[in-house]
């Protein structure tokens, strides 16, 4: 990423984000796991402001493009940190992580503003991503088929009145966008629910893995390189070393089946968003702290 900077070359560096964003939501936590950072990403995301001064010694322009490109990438590493970590059960902690999810998601929503599609917004995290975003977002939204309780088993929202906003406009904008983002967007979920270990209700991982492969070939955020498409096709092989020791606080996946769609996806969010919605206003009705 440091090399693509100084040779101010950001669709370089957004490759290479891109690369680090697919492998982490395909398996749904942070990759690489934090054993395996090297160095300089370590004190990337660790140290981020000390170490960017330092680049910026070097060359400020190529500091600023890693600062801007990296945020993305470093929101959703903490999200995963939080969520994986060992008190992602409290609503403190669910509370944090779903600031974080929320804040890619808005990113990723950049793009496709008002369901149009604009590159120029230059939109940090790729609207590719954003029907798997919103996957992980259904983890802390009631489940609408559970009409008696509002804010899931919960009895504090993990999520304000402005993150609800901000999705149910990213599924307004989702919907509303051409057909080659959307479908883009589905490909990478269909890869997305491919990955869960051990397969979802309803599929054989030998299924599993025939439509990732499938969905892979025609993705277009990793069809950009073939390098990303072969490695990225490797990850989701048996044995692989990303499906390897990975214990998550929740995997929202495994509430799927092997036939949801993205519609799927935003229609459980949107009903789940719109009782949380109702709940937070009586709640503020009756004079609650929310």
């Amino acid at each position: 990423m440091w090399y693509y900077a100084l040779a101010h070359r950001p669709n370089k560096v957004r490759e290479v984000m891109n690369l680090l964003i697919s492998y982490s939501l395909v398996q749904s936590t942070a990759y690489p796991p934090a054993s395996e950072l090297d160095d300089h990403l370590h004190r990337l995301l660790t140290d981020r402001n000390k170490t960017l001064e330092q680049c910026a010694n070097q060359d400020l322009e190529a500091a600023e493009l890693l600062g801007k490109m990296l945020s993305g990438y470093a929101s959703l590493r903490q999200f995963y940190s939080v969520r994986d970590g060992e008190n992602s059960h409290l609503i403190s902690a669910r509370q944090q992580a779903a600031t974080a999810l929320v804040s890619v998601i808005a990113s990723s929503d950049d793009n496709i503003r008002g369901g149009l599609y604009d590159q120029t917004r230059d939109g940090i995290v790729s609207e590719d991503f954003l029907l798997a975003l919103l996957g992980e977002a259904t983890a802390f939204v009631t489940d609408p088929e559970n009409t008696n309780v509002h804010f899931g088993k919960y009895s504090e929202p993990a999520i304000t009145l402005d993150q609800i906003d901000i999705m149910l406009k990213a599924i307004e904008d989702l919907q509303a966008v051409g057909s080659r983002v959307y479908n883009t967007c589905e490909e990478f979920l269909q890869v997305v629910l491919a990955a869960v270990p051990g397969g979802l209700k309803g599929s054989t991982p030998a299924d599993l893995l025939k439509k990732s492969t499938s969905s892979l070939s025609g993705s277009y955020v990793l069809g950009a390189s073939s390098m990303m498409a072969s490695q990225l096709q490797k990850s989701l092989g048996p044995g692989s070393a990303l499906t390897k020791n990975v214990k998550r606080g929740w995997d929202w996946r495994k509430e799927m089946t092997a036939k949801t769609k993205g519609e799927d996806v935003m229609r459980r969010l949107r009903l789940g968003l719109a009782k949380d919605l109702a709940g937070l206003w009586l709640a503020e009705a009756d004079g609650g702290p929310w």
